[in-house]
């Protein structure tokens, strides 16, 4: 992706974050309803009081997607008990490969309390829209293809607000301060 339009992009990631000089969060994170891997329905407004912690990605990503799962899971492990109730959840940039049991072996790999969500196209569409997700499809072959997308992590408060955006490659130190300040916020 251009340097221009990860800038691009970057601007429209902060309108999410519409802060007050306080740096609390004015609104809430758009609302995700969409059916998990286990065919949960899920909704977002329906985890208030948890923190949640939200990815954009795919099952058969080589290297962005399974770095950050990755280094969720052990910056949560790390924060032990402060951030054992933080919902980890995938949506999918790839509905047509990510099944529902796809999604389940992949995110259950990296911890069983995971979440794979994917929807119609029409609900995918306008939760990626409300978070500003930027995606396109590599043209290799029709089975065999890389996805190039946006790697933000949107970390939810408990009070279904976002909190603040992070990087797929942040190090774990930083996941781990970010889960335990959203952990512990009470907000």
């Amino acid at each position: 992706m251009s340097r221009r339009v990860v800038t691009a992009w970057l601007a429209l990631a902060c309108a999410l974050l519409t802060t007050t000089n306080a740096g609390a969060a004015t609104a809430p994170a758009p609302e995700i309803r969409l059916t998990d891997q286990n065919g949960r329905p899920f909704a977002l407004s329906r985890e208030r009081g948890k923190p949640v912690v939200v990815f954009f990605g795919y099952t058969h990503c080589p290297d962005v997607c399974p770095t950050i799962l990755a280094n969720l899971k052990r910056a949560r492990d790390e924060a032990g008990h402060k951030a054992a109730d933080t919902v980890v959840a995938l949506i999918t940039l790839d509905p047509k490969r990510d099944t529902p049991s796809e999604m389940k072996s992949y995110v259950e790999t990296f911890d069983r309390s995971f979440l794979g969500l994917r929807g119609s196209d029409a609900n995918l569409r306008s939760v990626y829209r409300a978070y500003h997700v930027k995606f396109s499809k590599e043209a290799e072959g029709p089975n065999d293809y890389l996805i190039s997308h946006t790697a933000f992590v949107y970390y939810i408060g408990r009070d279904g607000r976002i909190d603040s955006l992070g990087l797929w490659n942040d190090p774990e130190p930083t996941l781990r301060t970010t889960l335990e300040h959203i952990a512990g916020s009470g907000r």
